[in-house]
């Protein structure tokens, strides 16, 4: 990159003693419940990146926490992590979730001492949908997505010439190769969708580090300057061996990327 960007402080710094909520008593903003994880030694005074991570359908509101891996020596240091929650755990996040974003973003970055120039955005299954749609409808307030195992939402067709995009983000988009819960399209088509976005080239490079099966990442190349887009087609096992989960290297990846930012 060409030089860090300036922190950018939103409103929730220097107030003290913010509400964090937890998974057994969480918090709730626009019919959804969400919890937030400060790092250790948090000072109210320094603005700190967040991660928001969306859960998959059908699962606890602990999920993120306890699976994503960002609870982690790194992230636990030096990022703000929030968990939300859908308004229906059973359906997961969809269409009709959109529009808790702008006032979950406005509680969050009026309550704790967050970077707005670098409000990270990732999500598995739903969850990844969702960081999906986010990555277009409210990229004026993300820096980057890690969308992971998605599948179609009509209502917000990857289509890159008629969707009104807010801005641009950094795409890290993971699929399973073999994915036998939501099939295999969607992670292209969500992939091509970035990439028509940042106007990239065809071409990629393999990522150094993730060139196993387990990871099997590239990097666009000639993307907008800033704004890469990247595509693991995975073949990690996880969830039941359906290749439709989490993968291991994902929070070990967009670690590695999004703490440069």
């Amino acid at each position: 990159m060409e030089g860090k960007v300036p922190p950018e402080p939103s409103t929730g710094c220097n107030k003290a003693n913010p509400q964090t909520g937890s998974a057994q008593s969480p918090l709730t903003v626009s019919g959804h419940q969400y919890y937030v994880k400060l790092p250790a030694d948090y000072d109210a005074s320094k603005p700190y990146p967040v991660m928001i991570m969306f859960n998959p359908t059908g699962n606890p509101i602990s999920w993120a926490e306890q699976n994503a891996g960002f609870e982690t020596t790194g992230p636990k240091e030096a990022w703000i992590r929030v968990y939300p929650h859908p308004a229906n755990s059973g359906s997961g996040w969809g269409a009709n979730d959109v529009s808790f974003f702008q006032p979950f973003y406005d509680q969050i970055t009026d309550n704790f001492c967050i970077d707005k120039a670098r409000v990270f955005a990732a999500g598995e299954s739903s969850g990844g949908d969702f960081s999906s749609i986010l990555g277009c409808e409210h990229a004026d307030k993300l820096r980057a997505v890690g969308p992971c195992a998605t599948k179609n939402v009509p209502q917000y067709p990857l289509n890159a010439s008629t969707r009104e995009c807010t801005g641009q983000v950094t795409a890290v988009v993971i699929h399973g190769e073999r994915d036998s819960v939501v099939g295999t399209e969607n992670g292209p088509k969500t992939r091509d969708f970035y990439t028509a976005l940042n106007h990239c080239q065809a071409s990629t490079t393999p990522v150094e580090g993730y060139t196993d099966n387990l990871s099997n990442c590239v990097i666009y190349q000639g993307c907008d300057e800033d704004y890469p887009v990247y595509w693991c087609e995975h073949g990690d096992p996880n969830y039941s061996n359906t290749n439709h989960g989490w993968p291991a290297f994902a929070p070990k990846l967009l670690w590695s990327l999004f703490s440069t930012y």
